[in-house]
């Protein structure tokens, strides 16, 4: 069965287009209009054996249209959840930052992140767009995520939670079996 997802969404004004494949090698081609931003998606799908096509633009709000995208892609890929694994989590270490992930993909959107930066920029993006893309992913993907991360650098911090979080989504994505994931029987 192929589990890919297409999705658009659009964020004050802004634009973002994806398409995903959770069982690929890695394959990334990213345009999000930042070029950390790309390097830290390209980490991401690169870790998770995702393949992963994003493209964002239209001013500010680029980067919050890119994690709906993202997220909403990864909810579409899913389908109905049926035979994963669910839960997934990784701790990724990078020189003296460290980054621990946990999600659920529960149907059940949720944003915990317990973790400071530094400066205001790393490079062309703003510090403070990582929060809102991360949330934004998670409403669309519909999963509960908890990130705890600290580090000296701030480019060192982001790319650890980048690859941490491609290694629990390929975790949790994986199939293990039949049927849906919850005493509920629905996601």
């Amino acid at each position: 069965m192929m589990r890919k997802g297409e999705a658009n969404a659009k964020f004050q004004g802004s634009k973002a287009c994806v398409s995903l494949d959770l069982d690929g090698s890695g394959k990334a081609d990213i345009c999000s209009g930042s070029g950390f931003l790309d390097h830290m998606l390209h980490a991401f799908a690169r870790t998770g054996r995702l393949d992963l096509k994003a493209r964002a633009e239209g001013g500010f709000y680029r980067i919050e249209a890119l994690g709906e995208a993202i997220g909403l892609a990864l909810d579409s890929a899913l389908k109905d959840r049926n035979g994963i694994r669910r839960y997934g989590s990784a701790a990724v270490p990078m020189d003296e930052a460290l980054a621990e992930v946990a999600l659920d993909f529960s149907g059940r959107p949720y944003l915990v992140f317990a973790g400071e930066f530094g400066g205001e920029r790393i490079g062309d993006f703003e510090v403070q767009q990582i929060r809102p893309f991360l949330e934004l992913l998670c409403n669309g993907a519909r999963l509960t995520l908890h990130i705890r991360s600290y580090g000296e650098n701030d480019h060192h911090q982001t790319e650890s939670i980048f690859k941490a979080l491609g290694l629990a989504v390929r975790q949790a994505a994986s199939k293990e079996g039949e049927g849906v994931p919850s005493t509920k029987g629905v996601i």
